[in-house]
């Protein structure tokens, strides 16, 4: 019997069935090195750290002083040197002022040193530049007056493949808390800006939860009311580039607090946190900012 045709057969159909296996099992197999190889390491850095380059990353210096320079900005102090009340005792407080008097500050309190002078009226607004002045490129917190603080940090992203940094990202938060007078209400606005990202990276799929958490109470029952623009969900880092600039308020209503000045006290902590897009695997996943003390 000649065989012949059913061996070109067998062949014709051996040829049809392995492209089809293969296109099944590659992508698979690819997607799962893939998954292996890429990563993210994050750091929370003091704002103006002097951040090493993509190219000083590569370099392997670049990554060892990355994360001595987020080590030492491990926050030990966590809240501002001039927090006062039960909230001075939640955590530890800077070693160094946050703040000091402005020129136009200074002049009313000598003024006031007159006989028949008053107290100048205390601060109650202020600026994202003022806010970003004040900061400077060391300090943790800026504090104008007990009604106008603020806070920030570094956000920074290092994106590796095979254990070879191949890309960086990062962007800066600015918080600013201020209690216009006669108010129970602060207005908390967070400011996202200087986005950068260079090399390999996804960074513009980062999906980034931002929380504004009181984490402590003084009455401990206080009971809070929440208003603003701040996202409930998450945002991607291309889409707080777009727009990175919101605003949440917090009210304690009357009646909660202590003595005959109703005081409350709490302790606020912003908290960003982020996931990172498939097939990237996250080491760390962003960070709190240092805790600001409303009263």
């Amino acid at each position: 019997m000649d065989t012949t045709w059913f061996r070109r057969r067998a062949a014709q159909a051996a040829a049809v069935i392995l492209p089809a296996a293969l296109l099944t099992a590659a992508p698979s197999a690819a997607t799962a090195a893939d998954s292996g190889e890429l990563r993210v390491e994050t750091y929370v850095l003091p704002l103006g750290a002097a951040k090493p380059s993509l190219e000083e990353l590569q370099n392997g210096n670049g990554t060892v002083r990355l994360r001595q320079l987020a080590a030492a900005a491990e926050p030990q102090a966590r809240l501002a040197q001039e927090t006062v009340g039960p909230a001075a005792s939640y955590g530890s407080l800077s070693t160094r002022a946050s703040g000091s008097p402005s020129a136009s500050e200074q002049a009313r309190s000598s003024a006031a040193a007159g006989a028949r002078a008053t107290a100048p009226e205390p601060a109650r607004k202020m600026s994202l530049d003022e806010c970003a002045k004040g900061l400077g490129t060391d300090k943790k917190f800026f504090v104008e007056s007990r009604f106008a603080v603020c806070n920030g940090a570094s956000f920074v992203q290092a994106w590796f493949q095979n254990n070879r940094p191949v890309g960086e990202s990062m962007f800066n938060v600015r918080l600013i808390g201020t209690v216009a007078l006669n108010s129970r209400t602060i207005n908390y606005a967070y400011h996202f800006s200087d986005f950068l990202k260079g090399g390999r990276n996804a960074a513009d799929g980062l999906s980034i939860t931002t929380k504004g958490n009181t984490p402590q109470s003084w009455p401990s029952g206080v009971r809070y009311n929440r208003g603003g623009n701040l996202p409930a969900g998450a945002r991607t880092f291309a889409q707080l580039r777009a727009q990175g600039t919101f605003n949440q308020t917090v009210l304690a209503k009357p009646g909660q607090g202590t003595g005959s000045a109703d005081l409350v006290f709490a302790v606020y902590e912003p908290s960003v946190k982020y996931t990172a897009p498939a097939p990237w695997t996250l080491n760390g996943n962003g960070g709190n900012l240092f805790m600001l003390a409303p009263r």
